[in-house]
């Protein structure tokens, strides 16, 4: 029989936290972080109406070394002027797998397969990806027979301009595990609404609002047993696009409110909920085109948060704990061109203190991601 562990907050559902259109999650994560604020190929999983930005390409992010089941391969084709197609495989999605175990302990389901369609509508893109992932077993061990299940759909569309991107997302999770009589199922829905727009104020200034709002509502069942799981994301931000001439970009972005509140609560039992809250969260992107085939990356974020728990037993007093945290980090990067290939690396400042392996010994990858983008000509070219 299944063994079942105790009951933990758990992260509910998330999916779907202006220069060049080749770029990747490797070429953001060394700017630190600022992908939400510009143009990124890494962002079409939040506005599928920019699609057409990089119709054309395929893309390969290799997000660690020798984890092939950590990478995603994913191509995007102008089938005709204005219609866009693609697929993406092995994409991550961040279902909550601590319950996802407890419940189907023999299963996985964190990737996906992704369908991408994108077209034109009144001078406007628009863009609709489907994604999908499923897994089951059966046991008879023991003479009983048991049985796991999993499921997963989630479907993305997005509407964008020169000046601005929406994007809308409903999220369809499910688990059942079953053994003669008894049962343990889980599922529920998530809802998530994305905006950004663009307001260009000189030749060198571009100011971007950005608001994010997002809603998971699962419950868990097991025999007579209920707990539901709820999840409130709430960000809204802005960022300065400098673009100080063709080869140097800075962004500056501010995250000035965010929470993220995650409650746990069994029915007729004890609740949890757990809050952070961000004010605010500051972050700081370079790029600099330093050869005709290389360009270098330098990023920084300083987050301030407040982190409030609290547990309120059936029976009982209520426990409330908070704390105040500030982080900070730093990330830089390096983009080689090849031709139609771009080769992005977030690099690992390790090798930097320490050098390469012939000079202090010490086995630092160069790399800590690697991401890789290949533009081939659009038809009739």
């Amino acid at each position: 029989m299944k063994k079942r562990n105790r009951f933990t907050l758990i992260m509910i559902l998330m999916i779907c936290t202006a220069a060049s259109l080749v770029a990747t999650e490797s070429r953001v994560g060394s700017m630190g972080g600022v992908g939400y604020y510009i143009h990124d190929n890494s962002n079409i999983f939040y506005f599928p109406g920019t699609l057409h930005y990089y119709a054309n390409q395929a893309v390969a992010e290799l997000r660690a070394k020798n984890a092939d089941n950590l990478y995603t391969v994913g191509v995007q084709m102008e089938r005709k002027p204005g219609s866009i197609v693609g697929v993406y495989l092995n994409r991550p999605i961040d279902l909550p797998q601590d319950i996802l175990m407890d419940v189907t302990p023999d299963l996985t389901l964190d990737r996906v397969i992704s369908l991408l369609y994108g077209g034109k509508w009144n001078n406007k893109n628009w863009g609709v990806i489907l994604s999908y992932a499923s897994d089951k077993t059966e046991d008879d061990a023991f003479g009983i027979q048991e049985k796991e299940s999993a499921r997963y759909i989630g479907l993305c569309a997005g509407l964008s301009t020169s000046d601005y991107d929406l994007g809308f997302n409903l999220e369809l999770p499910s688990a059942k595990w079953e053994a003669d009589d008894d049962e343990d199922k889980w599922g529920g829905t998530g809802i998530g609404i994305h905006g950004r727009y663009f307001s260009t104020r000189s030749s060198v200034l571009k100011l971007v609002g950005i608001g994010n709002l997002y809603f998971g509502n699962t419950t868990r069942e097991i025999g007579d047993a209920e707990i539901g799981y709820n999840r409130l994301n709430i960000a809204i931000g802005g960022a300065a696009l400098y673009q100080l001439d063709p080869k140097n970009l800075v962004v500056l972005a501010v995250e000035a409110f965010g929470r993220n509140q995650d409650k746990e609560e069994v029915k007729d039992g004890d609740e949890y909920t757990y809050t952070r809250t961000v004010l605010p969260g500051i972050y700081l992107g370079v790029e600099s085109k330093l050869k005709s085939w290389l360009i270098g990356r330098l990023g920084a974020r300083q987050v301030y948060q407040s982190i409030k728990e609290v547990a309120k037993p059936a029976q009982g007093e209520e426990v409330e704990t908070m704390e105040s945290q500030s982080t900070f980090a730093v990330s830089f990067g390096l983009g080689i061109i090849l031709g139609d290939l771009q080769l992005d690396a977030m690099m690992n400042e390790g090798i930097l203190f320490d050098g390469p392996n012939f000079i202090s010994g010490q086995n630092n990858t160069l790399a800590n991601r690697i991401s890789l983008t290949y533009s081939f000509n659009k038809p009739g070219k």
